[in-house]
């Protein structure tokens, strides 16, 4: 009989944690860098200053230009790289880089890739698995298929796609008395000589 392996296995908490704190790192520097990109190149071209020469004719030009360069714009443009970023990969590859460095995928129920339909329905549901004090994540412990509620609305899990093996003994042991049957019950008596 082969070794054990987590190939196939619903992934659990910890290392669906650790994917999704190496995709918050990608996507900050992803944004930081874009940001520090737009801003020396608006500081360069004097952008909103020549804008506002521009624009200076026509009514409400001054706010429409202090729009242009505020929070309200920067919060739109990092909302809209945190959806294109877990939409598209996991639509298209199944998996975000997080996911990919950790062995993980997202799947539907029946083992299929995700459309895009269903990966926005799966992002929109990490909004309802965060609302009350982060339940819906935290829920993955005590699920059989380790699904957070977001994997339920869409109909996904998320599971390994690397044979990993597993290196500690107490793991190990567990593993193999799952796989060997169960010992014979004695005798009310005790064990009693066949001889």
């Amino acid at each position: 009989m082969g070794r054990a392996h987590l190939k196939g296995s619903y992934a659990g908490f910890v290392s669906r944690l650790m994917a999704f704190v190496i995709d918050a790192v990608i996507i900050s520097f992803t944004i930081g860098a874009v940001t520090w990109f737009l801003s020396v190149t608006a500081t360069v071209l004097q952008l909103r200053s020549f804008l506002g020469f521009s624009l200076s004719a026509l009514p409400g030009s001054a706010e429409f230009i202090d729009a242009l360069f505020g929070p309200v714009t920067a919060s739109v443009f990092v909302a809209f790289v945190i959806i294109a970023y877990q939409v598209f990969f996991i639509a298209f590859a199944g998996q975000t880089p997080g996911k990919a460095l950790l062995g993980l995928r997202v799947v539907s129920m029946d083992g299929k890739r995700l459309g895009y339909g269903k990966a926005i329905l799966r992002l929109i549901g990490y909004i309802v698995s965060g609302l009350p004090l982060y339940l819906g994540f935290i829920w993955i412990i005590f699920d059989d298929r380790r699904q957070a509620w977001h994997d339920k609305i869409a109909g996904t899990c998320v599971i390994y796609t690397w044979e990993a093996r597993p290196d500690e003994l107490f793991l190990s042991r567990e593993i193999r008395q799952l796989e060997e049957p169960p010992p014979a019950t004695l005798p009310p008596g005790g064990i009693q000589d066949q001889s």
